[in-house]
This record gives structure tokens, sequence and C-alpha cells, in this order.
């Protein structure tokens, strides 16, 4: 007996195949003029001229936030990049360049008293400020039965909240110049992954915040972008020696908290698998460019036109299938999304 499931599937295999049938040549057309489009669009950009104006970037000690403080240097922008530590490794490196543009400001984006000093700053230099390019993030997998409440706020307070206050506190410079906001997401604000949600909940949130701020800022004619990339793990500091040890104290954390009902249905062994796979990571040397995301984030800041949204591929291999995954999830029946989710990740099966 056929499901029903399976005839819906049927019913829509037929139904898109009977319409590229019949309207075959409309297709092909539509499909050659997108496409043309989409290869000759960033050709034909208009650029604007920002002068001397600003670019405040959080999250500069290390990964994309780092990649971008120099690159934004290396093009001849103004650069205030915060950092959470000036003693950082990532913080000397940027004040070692020492080449008048670029201005390293403690900022830790989870605590106002930070924010406020960073803002006198901006304003004291009189540079004024064209854009914000709120970077700071951290990363934490986890099952929802597995993490506390806690551990989701602390990810919240950086990821989501920390770029709220950033946007409120800098937000009347960028309205005086017309300026740009760009919120760096993922591809992974597009769907949903088991194992993640403390850290995508947040990353969906940014998505429907930056959607919100950028309806609200047109009056003002501001431009607000979402910077989405892909699987970047060898341009960043996301599965870094310092960030599996921290992913380990909170996975013992979890441990400690877990109810006797909870460590004997997952184990130990399920808890210790979460940060395990990061640091076999770790111990591999990939190392992949980050040059797309670096354009697009400039693109967003300078562009006469900026995008709504900037979905960015990555992977070391030749497709990322999270970023393909991203483009489709929502036009997918959730009967087939899961299933594609499931394949990837093996979640419908235990352990790990």
């Amino acid at each position: 007996m056929v499901s029903f499931e399976s005839t819906c599937v049927l019913c829509f295999i037929s139904l898109q195949v009977y319409s590229v049938l019949i309207y075959w040549k409309y297709f092909l057309v539509i499909s050659l003029v997108y496409c043309t489009l989409r290869l000759t669009s960033n050709s034909f950009r208009h650029k604007l001229d920002i002068g001397r104006k600003g670019v405040l970037v959080t999250g500069c000690d290390t990964g994309f936030g780092h990649i971008l403080a120099k690159s934004l240097d290396d093009w001849g922008y103004t650069v205030y990049a915060g950092v959470l530590r000036e003693e950082s490794t990532g913080a000397k490196t940027l004040q070692a360049r020492d080449s008048g543009r670029l201005h390293v400001i403690k900022l830790d984006v989870t605590k106002d008293e930070d924010i406020s000093h960073a803002l006198e700053y901006v304003k004291v230099t009189g540079q004024g400020l064209w854009a914000i390019v709120n970077n700071a993030g951290i990363n934490f997998p986890a099952d929802v039965e597995l993490a506390t409440v806690d551990q989701y706020k602390k990810c919240a307070e950086v990821n989501l909240y920390g770029m709220i206050r950033i946007i409120r506190g800098f937000l009347p410079m960028i309205r005086k110049s017309k300026g740009r906001i760009v919120n760096l997401s993922s591809v992974k604000g597009r769907y949903s992954w088991p194992g993640d949600s403390v850290y995508i909940v947040t990353k969906h949130a940014i998505e429907t915040m930056s959607d919100s701020l950028r309806l609200e800022m047109k009056k003002f004619e501001v431009n607000v972008s979402v910077v989405e990339p892909g699987q970047y793990d060898g341009a960043t500091s996301i599965t870094g020696e310092k960030q599996v040890k921290r992913i380990k104290k909170e996975v013992d954390y979890m441990w400690e908290q877990a109810s006797e009902d909870v460590r004997q249905t997952y184990g130990r062994p399920y808890f210790d698998a979460i940060y395990q796979e990061m640091e076999k990571e770790s111990r591999k040397d990939r190392t992949m460019s980050a040059d797309k995301v670096m354009n697009a984030i400039e693109d967003a800041i300078i562009a006469a036109t900026p995008k709504a949204r900037y979905l960015i591929g990555g992977s070391f291999s030749i497709v990322d299938k999270l970023g393909i995954l991203a483009r489709v999830y929502n036009f997918l029946p959730e009967f087939i999304s899961d299933w594609i989710v499931e394949l990837m990740t093996g979640c419908s099966r235990f352990p790990r």
C-alpha cells in the first residue's frame, strides 16, 4: 500500500515534470536571463567613495573579524577593530600594523561600559562612522535536552544581544552618515540542525532582527545587510585549540547539571562526542581563503545598492552542501528536509 507521503512526493514530481514539458521554452529563457544577470551583476555594481569615514568591526581577535580588519586597512579604510582583550595575540598583531588608519579598541559586546568607551573614542577621532560590521560571536554545539538555560543565555548574550547593543549604541552616527549596518549570520540562520540549537537560535534571531531593522532604516536611507557564510571552519578559529578547550569545559558542566535520567539515557560518551569531533578537526592542517566573505562584506559596505543578503558558500569540497541546503530548505516539505538532514547527520540513530 502506497503511503500518503509517497503519494504527495509523486504528485509533486509529476506537477514539476508537467510544468517543464508545457512551459520549457519559458523556463529556458528565464534561466538564461537569470544566469546572465548573476554572472554580470557584480561587474556593473557602482561603488561609493566614503572617503575617510570609519568602519567599526567587532570580534577582531580572531577569525573573520581579524581578517576583515586587516583587509579594510589594506584597502585604505579607517578601521575601528573591536577586540575582547587588548593583550590577545590577534589584538597585538593588529596594533603592530601601525598604519595610522587601524584603531584597536577593547570592545566586549556584552558590556555596556565597553560600548560607551568605544563610542566616545570613535567620536573623538572626528572621522565619522560609515559602517558597522557585527561579527563577534561564539559557537556552542549541544542537544536541546543537554544544554542548560544558562548556556543558551551565554551564547545569546554575545551573538544576539551583543549585536543589538552595538547597533543601538552606534546607530545615531550611522543615521547621520546614511551609512551601513552589516550583520554576520550563517547559512545555519536559514535552516535547523540537530545538536546545534544553542547557536542556531541566535542566527535565526539575527536574520529576523536584521529584516526588521532594514525596513525601519529605509526612511533614514540606511542600508542593512546580512552576510551568511557557509562552511568556512578553515578560515576561522571555530575549531581552534582554545575553542575546543572551551567547549570541553561546557560539556563537563552539562554533565554535572544533567539529571540521572539524562545521564543514563545518553551516557558520557554521547556528551564527549560533542567536543571530540571538533578536537579531531583542530588537528588537521586545513586552511582556506576567506576572500569571498571579505568581498561580500566590502560590497555591503560600499555598493550603491547593497544586497539584503549575501549567502557565501565555502567548504573544502567542490560544493558547499550546507550552502545549497540553505537556499532550498524553506521551499521543501518538512518530511523531505528532515530526511535530507537525517542523512547528513545521522541524528535519527543513536549514539551520535
